[in-house]
């Protein structure tokens, strides 16, 4: 069986089943795990699947993969771009932070800047932030979403409006192919809609699965971001979108 046949046929039955597991795949094909991997990284580069901690699911534009699932996928790509955003990020700044597994990673990581003001709507990152003691955190109010633990609606929307930040930090569920940056839920969208509307400048932190994933709701354009930080080089069709765009993008080491 060819690489081709063997990535269609594994299309198939997850396609068929909603969710199989990677040992499962090293059984029916009688290959090695790091090969199965190998070819659920090609799959979910292309948008055609979602993949999953020890597997891989359906790609669906109105349902994400499980937040727990997604806390260990590309855990160490997602540690790498949350270094490189701290970084980038100077003292004494003001910040709206989202929801998302890649936001803790960079929640994680902001801990070791000083006197940062940070306006957030996820409750795992804000119980990370206020541990340093020169951090002033503030947690949005709003209705708590069980699937990421994240806060969302009117009274949300009404707080962020509330405030103007150097910086909004962001992830998203999905990227096109024609650089439009995409959600799952209409009411995390507006949240972070709101949030970029209030902010001098933006920072995009994208593991490169992000790209080519479908999801139904808007949130804006890459033309639109200051900068993007991400794991690997960008897709080719990526980059020709961007041309002369402006954008600067940054690879996390």
């Amino acid at each position: 069986m060819t690489l081709k046949e063997r990535q269609k046929r594994i299309l198939q039955l997850i396609q068929k089943a909603g969710y199989v597991g990677i040992e499962d795949l090293v059984k029916q094909f009688t290959v090695s795990a790091q090969t199965i991997r190998g070819d659920l990284n090609q799959l979910a580069d292309q948008g055609l699947l979602v993949r999953q901690h020890g597997g891989a699911s359906v790609a669906s534009s109105v349902f994400n993969s499980n937040y727990v699932d997604r806390r260990n996928d590309f855990a160490k790509e997602k540690d790498a771009i949350g270094r490189q955003i701290a970084e980038l990020m100077p003292d004494r700044s003001s910040v709206f932070l989202t929801p998302g597994t890649t936001m803790l990673a960079v929640a994680r990581a902001l801990i070791r800047r000083t006197d940062l003001k940070i306006i957030t709507n996820n409750v795992e990152a804000a119980q990370i932030l206020v541990q340093q003691e020169r951090f002033d955190v503030i947690l949005i109010g709003g209705h708590l979403e069980a699937r990421n633990l994240g806060v969302s609606g009117t009274t949300a929307l009404n707080a962020v409006r509330e405030y103007r930040a150097d910086y909004c930090i962001f992830s998203a569920g999905g990227i096109d192919a024609n650089g439009e940056l995409l959600e799952y839920h209409e009411s995390e969208a507006a949240v972070v809609k709101a949030m970029l509307e209030c902010s001098r400048k933006s920072l995009l932190a994208v593991d490169h699965s992000k790209f080519g994933r479908i999801a139904s709701v808007r949130i804006g354009s890459l033309h639109k971001i200051t900068t993007l930080v991400t794991d690997k080089k960008l897709p080719a069709n990526i980059i020709k979108v961007l041309k002369n765009s402006g954008l600067k993008v940054i690879t996390a080491k």
